[in-house]
This record gives structure tokens, sequence and C-alpha cells, in this order.
């Protein structure tokens, strides 16, 4: 995991590590980055443990937020930017805290202008389409925090209404409101008139959405090989080729 003090006038943090007296144990940045590096792990995890793993790695990552805090703006100084898996892994153990206290970072990530595309083929891979996927998710942090009764991410997530980014936007209308239905008009106020069907968007379960019965149905090719071998073709009786047209094979019937 990639590591740094933060450049220019950033805040430190390789020095704030230990919280109040008050609050017992204090843990030094070795600690709180292995807690951070575990909940990253457990988050990845596969396997029949993985679902317990991740709840414990979870809890450890809860018990300390103000230190795994601090750790992560740590990790994120020293972090290329093109790294986006492990900016997004970050992003989301801030969000998964579940406290006041993160509110700053994730309220920072959404507002920062997104830069403009640096990809020279964006329909296979977008630097925009990452960042966008980045502050949406901690516009969910957002919206975790106002659910609970936070002022301020509310407020913030109307802030976000103000960002050109539909994405953001969806995102942010959505979490306003599974906060509070009754915000709709206000939400309506802060939108483009041609953007106020996003107050219809409905989030779906994958489970309510109609599924393929068989999506292999209409390919022609799985894994770089023929899904049904063609019929050979068909001869006359003297070992000569037919020139009757023969039927095409079924392709994943």
């Amino acid at each position: 995991m990639a590591t740094g003090r933060p450049p220019g006038n950033s805040p430190r943090t390789d020095d704030a590590l230990a919280p109040p007296r008050s609050r017992g144990r204090v843990l030094d940045a070795g600690s709180a980055a292995a807690i951070l590096n575990n909940f990253l792990e457990a988050a990845n995890a596969v396997g029949v443990d993985a679902e317990e793993r991740f709840r414990a790695a979870l809890l450890g990552l809860r018990r300390h937020p103000e230190e795994v805090l601090l750790a992560i703006a740590k990790v994120q100084a020293g972090c290329r930017r093109r790294d986006y898996p492990l900016r997004w892994a970050l992003v989301y153990a801030a969000t998964q805290l579940n406290h006041n206290a993160a509110l700053p970072l994730l309220r920072d990530l959404v507002l920062t202008p997104i830069p403009a595309e640096e990809s020279a083929d964006p329909h296979s891979f977008s630097t925009v389409g990452e960042e966008t996927v980045l502050r949406t998710t901690a516009v969910e942090g957002v919206g975790r925090l106002a659910a609970g009764g936070n002022k301020k991410a509310l407020d913030a997530l109307f802030k976000f209404l103000a960002i050109p980014s539909l994405s953001i936007r969806r995102a942010s209308v959505q979490a306003i409101l599974r906060k509070d239905r009754r915000l709709g008009k206000r939400i309506s106020e802060h939108l483009p008139v041609d953007q106020r069907y996003l107050l219809k968007v409905v989030p779906q379960k994958v489970t309510a959405v109609p599924q393929v019965p068989n999506p292999r149905q209409h390919l022609r090719r799985a894994e770089g090989r023929l899904l049904r071998k063609p019929a050979p073709p068909a001869f006359a009786d003297d070992g000569s080729p037919s020139r009757t047209r023969t039927r095409r094979p079924r392709i994943g019937g």
C-alpha cells in the first residue's frame, strides 16, 4: 500500500494519529494503517469465511474512526492519481465508517472538479468515468450520514446538485430522498427543468430486474471457441460435396 506525506500545505497526518487521552488506548500510525489494510484485504477476500472476515474487519475499522480517517488521508496523499482501484477502496472504507468525521473528506472529494478526460480510448477506459465512480461512492457515504441525522451532510447533498455531472446529481437526489421523501419539492428547485425526472428514478434490486434465461443463447463464441461445432458438410453418394445447402447449426441451443 502506497504511503507518503501530503504535498504542499496539506495537513500533516504523520504526527497526529493519537486520539485524546480520554479515549483510552492510543493507536500509533502503524496500528491505524494495519486496521485499514486489514479491512481492504477483507473487502476483497473470497471463500467460505469471506463474509465473516469482512464483518470482523469492519468492526475493527469502526472502533477507531478518527485514526483510520487519518490513515486514509495519508495513503490518499501518496497514491497515484491513476491508481483507481486503491483510490476507490479508500473512499469505500471512509463510507463504511458511518462516522461524522468522514464528512469533510467525502464532501471535498465530491466537490473537487472532475479532471478532463485523459484516455485516448474512453470507450474502453475512461478517466472521467473512474473519477465519477469515486465521487458517486462518496455521495453514498454522505447520504448515510444525512440519514443518521447529520444536517451538514444533508446540506452537502443539496450542494452536490449544482455539480454538472448527471451521475452525481442522480446519486445525490436518491440519497436525499432516502433521508426524507418529503424533500422532493426542494430538490426540484435545485435541478434544471429537464433533469427533474431524476426524482422519479427508483433504484432496483438486482433480484427485481428481469434476467435473461440463457445469456449465452445468441453468442457464437465463448472463450474463443465455438459453443457448438458446425455440422460436417453433406456428401453425395459418389463422395463429392453435395450441392444441397445444409442447415446452419443452431448456436447455443
